[in-house]
């Protein structure tokens, strides 16, 4: 089983001994250095200062950025602290007001309650939604259908005809598998739905996370352990595995944020909450691929983030009043 708090991808972690000059740098709430002001002093929520906060990898940067601008254009003052740490990172500073909202997975809510998934989406939201409310005085709103979970990819027109976990555990003897020497923890997932194994398959190639997409990619293996929206998958010409069984638990995004900020408007649920269902696996993969390609003409990350998110936002109808 992966470890509390885990992250969905390998990420560089800050120090827990960063945490207490991470808390007394942001100021959540309260506007401070690095705020940026959205819609006109007219506006009823001119005077609303949110800290939105997210977590290091490429994904959680555009959801962070997404919500950040649905707010702002609902003229929100919007303090942004993107890539703010790694999961206990993040949920440290909204527990202790350093930031006020950020993007959350729902399974990664299920292990800060020490709770197991029920392999069902929407018991495990209401699981984390109730606990989360009790324990921490925090709210989850709607979740987006977008799923960074476990996943097996394979060549998007393989020659197996694999297109769901299904099929692989059909033709396991015949297939080599790649995957990273600390992801075996997979196949509890596996087993008990497909029977699956390491010893089920023809190979097994323990190689590096990265490497895994490679090697699929170019013909050296027929399927690798990965996450079902990493951009591994666009740019190796991979798809992920239908997991037709549902062995693996989901892992949804939704803004969580806490009940006294939620308090101040209205319009920080319905705003985000229209943005929730149109945030889906195919929409990540799509953003990260704008990303890496504006970062290929020469932007900085963070602009790259930037321009994509709007453009998206835009395309959907979501920026009323330009979400500058």
């Amino acid at each position: 089983m992966p470890s509390v708090f885990r992250s969905l991808r390998a990420k560089t972690l800050f120090a827990l001994a960063c945490v207490p000059l991470l808390l007394l740098t942001a100021c959540g709430g309260s506007g401070g250095s690095g705020t940026t002001t959205g819609g006109g002093n007219t506006n009823k929520n001119a005077n609303i200062s949110i800290t939105v906060g997210g977590k290091l990898d490429t994904e959680s940067k555009l959801l962070t950025k997404l919500y950040s601008l649905v707010l702002k254009d609902q003229g929100f003052k919007v303090n942004e602290k993107p890539a703010f740490g790694n999961n206990t990172i993040v949920f440290q500073g909204i527990k202790s007001g350093a930031i006020d909202l950020y993007p959350e997975f729902t399974a990664t809510g299920l292990d800060a309650l020490k709770k197991t998934s029920s392999l069902n989406d929407q018991q495990d939201y209401q699981t984390v939604k109730d606990g989360f409310k009790q324990q921490f005085q925090i709210d989850w709103l709607d979740y987006s259908p977008l799923n960074d979970t476990y996943a097996v990819c394979a060549k998007s027109s393989n020659s197996m005809g694999l297109k769901n976990i299904s099929d692989l555990a059909a033709k396991a003897k015949q297939i080599t598998f790649d995957l990273p020497s600390d992801s075996t923890y997979v196949f509890d997932y596996l087993k008990p739905k497909y029977g699956l194994t390491l010893e089920s398959f023809k190979a097994v190639h323990k190689v590096d996370y990265t490497i895994g997409f490679k090697e699929v990619g170019g013909g050296q293996s027929d399927a690798n352990f990965c996450y079902s929206s990493d951009n591994g998958i666009n740019t190796n010409n991979l798809i992920a595995l239908n997991d037709d069984k549902h062995a693996f638990p989901a892992y949804h995004p939704a803004p969580i944020v806490r009940d006294s900020v939620l308090q101040k408007s209205p319009d920080i649920a319905t705003s985000l909450n229209a943005l929730a269902p149109k945030i889906t696996t195919d929409v990540s993969l799509q953003l990260q691929k704008a990303v890496a390609d504006n970062v290929s003409s020469g932007m900085s990350q963070s602009k790259a983030i930037t321009e994509a998110a709007t453009k998206w936002l835009k395309d959907q109808g979501l920026c009323k009043n330009g979400c500058q």
